[in-house]
């Protein structure tokens, strides 16, 4: 298996991962665990994209960087109450 490969894997496997933390919406921990790994999945993306030379699935994983950050701006402050008692 080549490097591109493992890196297409790997993203997909992490895209995977993450929409299942996030639909799954136990705790707010989970949620921004779920955006941490979609962040992580986006810039494997951009990467391939980069690559790749494909234009559009930088764009889109540029855009859905931003989302992500946005879901953790928005469920981190419930996931400290909940480690912090």
């Amino acid at each position: 298996m080549d490097g591109m490969m493992l890196l297409r894997t790997f993203a997909a496997v992490a895209t995977v991962f993450a929409a299942a933390l996030v639909a799954a919406n136990w705790n707010a921990r989970v949620m921004v665990s779920g955006f941490s790994i979609f962040i992580v999945a986006s810039v494997a993306w951009m990467v391939d994209g980069w690559l790749e030379e494909k234009a559009s699935l930088v764009i889109q994983n540029v855009i859905l960087l931003l989302i992500n950050i946005l879901g953790i701006w928005r469920w981190f402050p419930r996931a400290e109450k909940e480690m912090t008692g």
